[in-house]
């Protein structure tokens, strides 16, 4: 029974220990992000980039239109050939503009991952360091927290600073 109590305060001292040695810390990535140069720069060119995409896009659906039209003002005079052969056309070019849709969406998303994937590697890369410094055993970021302590360390200017953000 002496040897249980004995081990019981050894545990109840060693939980005590780790706990007040245990630093947690928080980051708000979101603010950072917001703060960085690099994001002005990829954002414009997302922003150029679906402005091509969408000319293009505009561009199909006016030909689509045109050939629509055309269709429909001279339908009665087309031999049943040649009706047979624009029906097809037109359906032909409504399924390239759901094709080209679908892969302009897919471009977008790649290139999006292309020019902001290494500004948020950049900013984990700084937490992650930052974290080491501080010797936190983990570091939150606030936009997923419902709560933390006043105890938690706001690691958010440090990672700023590690960045070169003011």
């Amino acid at each position: 029974m002496k040897k249980v109590g004995i081990l019981l305060l050894i545990v109840v001292f060693s939980v005590a220990a780790f706990a007040q040695k245990s630093k947690f810390g928080h980051v708000d990535s979101n603010s950072i992000f917001s703060l960085m140069p690099e994001k002005d720069v990829a954002t414009k060119t997302i922003e150029q980039y679906a402005m091509t995409l969408e000319k293009q896009l505009l561009a199909l659906n006016e030909e689509l239109e045109t050939k629509y039209n055309d269709y429909m003002a001279n339908e009665a005079t087309y031999s049943p050939s040649i009706k047979q052969m624009k029906q097809e056309e037109l359906v032909n070019l409504q399924q390239r503009i759901q094709t080209f849709q679908t892969k302009a969406q897919e471009d977008m998303q790649n290139k999006e991952v292309e020019l902001l994937e290494p500004l948020y590697t950049k900013i984990q890369d700084a937490i992650k360091l930052v974290g080491q410094e501080q010797g936190l055993i983990y570091v939150f970021d606030v936009s997923t927290l419902l709560y933390f302590s006043s105890e938690s360390v706001d690691v958010t200017p440090m990672v700023k600073t590690k960045l070169g953000i003011k």
